[in-house]
């Protein structure tokens, strides 16, 4: 009897937790603050490795922060008017390449990560919404608190990134505009073989 009893109790343990995890899915803001409040932990917990090894950053992002990012969606918004003349395999192989682009620009920013914190604001009522901004505050010692904002677009039963803006600045448009230009002197294939390469080396 108690076998059963406890047989029953595992299984609402882990209904439980399913159903916790499908409302955070659902949840804009929760899947911002849990990202977050994730790496941030990872980040103190490897700190000291961090500082003479800045590439462990590189798995804790793509481990963490990527699978929450739409990077073909912004990876086809990046390339702006040359995603209508590129073919599906170009397309395909630039957004892999921008992903790996990312994970760089990500591991970047967070590898001077000093214990700042992460204040997430009240999400409007996205319950309708297609697309909803998700506002956060990051908090600096040595200055004021710099707004970073999310644009999400759902997806399934779930929420995905297609935009961050820090300060202002859109990922997306800042991106576009610095792509672009390569692309028009250089090429779409270039431009993809030199991000490609860039990845790779740096993974080395």
């Amino acid at each position: 009897m108690n076998t059963v009893r406890n047989i029953k109790f595992i299984l609402f343990l882990l209904i439980s937790a399913f159903s916790a995890n499908v409302l955070a899915e659902a949840n804009p803001k929760v899947i911002v603050e849990s990202a977050t409040d994730q790496m941030l932990m990872e980040l103190k917990a490897n700190k000291d490795a961090i500082a003479t090894d800045k590439t462990i950053v590189n798995g804790i992002v793509e481990k963490l922060l990527l699978p929450h990012f739409a990077y073909k969606t912004i990876s086809r918004k990046v390339l702006g008017k040359y995603a209508r003349k590129a073919t599906d395999e170009q397309k395909q192989q630039f957004a892999d390449a921008f992903k790996g682009y990312m994970v760089r620009f990500y591991s970047n920013a967070f590898a001077e990560y000093t214990d700042e914190t992460v204040d997430v604001l009240d999400a409007p009522d996205f319950s309708k919404a297609k697309r909803v901004t998700i506002k956060t505050r990051l908090n600096q010692k040595a200055s004021g608190p710099i707004p970073i904002d999310y644009k999400m677009q759902r997806s399934g039963e779930s929420w995905k990134i297609i935009d961050v803006t820090i300060e202002g600045i859109s990922l997306v448009i800042s991106n576009r505009t610095q792509f672009g230009n390569s692309i028009k002197r250089d090429g779409l294939d270039t431009v993809i073989a030199k991000l490609a390469y860039k990845n790779k080396t740096v993974a080395e």
